[in-house]
């Protein structure tokens, strides 16, 4: 049986190693967190890279979520007030955690706001408030304690 691909409205990017969908409405943030994001591992040497931008196909494969550019966008990410910007593509991936921008600040959610399914699968979950609630700094903090998080339960 064919694996089930579908095209969903995300940015997904490589920080580190580790596959991330980071999901939220239109001009909710999803590029400018991704830049954020790969700028950061970039200047620390770590691998990092663009899977796609606001659309990526997603398959679950063997109870893994793999992820990969549609080929019309494959390497574009768009830079409001600048244009669509080109940047290394990672051709296919494993998704890790899914980061969800929303206009809520919950200071303090709940265990099972930390976990999603998509597909069949299950996986990390982090919720980030959009920049009209907090700061840059703040966001890029909730994504990268959620890493620490997947990184030490794989150590």
């Amino acid at each position: 049986m064919a694996n089930q691909t579908e095209n969903i409205f995300a940015t997904g990017i490589v920080y580190d190693g580790i596959g991330i969908l980071i999901r939220g409405e239109s001009g909710a943030g999803k590029s400018l967190l991704s830049f954020d994001l790969m700028d950061r591992a970039e200047s620390r040497g770590k691998e990092s890279g663009l899977i796609s931008d606001d659309r990526v196909l997603i398959e679950a494969e063997d109870g893994t979520l793999i992820a990969s550019p549609p080929e019309q966008i494959k390497g574009q990410i768009e830079l409001r007030g600048f244009g669509i910007v080109e940047r290394p593509v990672v051709e296919r991936h494993s998704i890790k955690l899914v980061v969800d921008i929303s206009n809520e600040m919950d200071r303090m959610p709940e265990n099972e706001e930390f976990e999603t399914e998509l597909l069949g699968v299950k996986l990390d979950r982090v919720p980030v408030p959009s920049r009209s609630l907090i700061d840059s700094v703040h966001q890029r903090l909730l994504v990268l304690e959620a890493l620490r998080k997947i990184k030490s339960a794989v150590s």
